[in-house]
């Protein structure tokens, strides 16, 4: 693997880990793998520094398994890339190194990773939606004299980004009302079948994984 090159809030993430006493590590494993608020109640950090300890934690994993780096060998990238930002001394590496190891091989982290990663696997990915909308005069007789009606136009702006470097790109399309109708109809049944296929998961007691959550 190349060099690591971390992100600073990355980097701060990894600073908490670093300073937290031995004793309140027990329950870190866990906490990390339950939802934010569990966390947050972790007695040696703040509620914002446990979502930046999180968001850091997260972002390793992202990078391991898109990169497919055995465990140890990724332990050592980051400590090195660690040591070159000089936030990690020479005598806390091997510290570090076991706390890392610890928080790194959750099995639940890992599989939400690659569900993760797998979710990104396509040309264009949604980013955000907006719709625009507007009164547009109807002229009938001249642009001179007062407009003889008015429309009511909707232009849906999708933006997206591309998969080969995350540009975002945006697209434009013009909507009436019956286009708004018929979109909300798709989206709610999509919702109901993604509430249905939620049920067959249970009872497959296959694992439901939602990246976005």
């Amino acid at each position: 693997m190349p060099t690591l090159t971390l992100s600073p809030i990355t980097r701060f993430g990894l600073v908490l880990l670093r300073d937290l006493p031995e004793d309140t590590l027990g329950t870190l494993p866990a906490d990390l793998e339950g939802p934010l608020e569990s966390l947050q109640s972790h007695q040696s950090l703040s509620p914002g520094n446990a979502e930046l300890l999180k968001d850091a934690i997260d972002a390793l994993y992202g990078i391991r398994v898109y990169n497919d780096v055995p465990l140890e060998e990724f332990v050592s990238d980051v400590l090195e890339s660690l040591e070159q930002s000089e936030q990690l001394a020479s005598s806390a590496v091997e510290m570090m190194r076991g706390r890392l190891k610890k928080i790194l091989d959750i099995p639940a982290l890992r599989v939400a990773a690659k569900a993760a990663l797998l979710h990104q696997e396509h040309e264009r990915t949604f980013c955000t939606a907006r719709i625009l909308t507007d009164i547009r005069a109807v002229y009938d007789n001249g642009a001179k004299v007062p407009p003889s009606g008015a429309i009511i136009t909707h232009t849906l702006k999708i933006s997206y980004h591309e998969s080969e470097g995350g540009d975002i790109h945006d697209i434009f399309v013009a909507m009436g009302s019956n286009d708004l109708r018929e979109l909300q109809d798709v989206l709610n049944r999509a919702k109901d079948k993604a509430t249905s296929l939620r049920g067959v998961l249970e009872t497959s007691k296959l694992r439901f994984i939602d990246p976005q959550l």
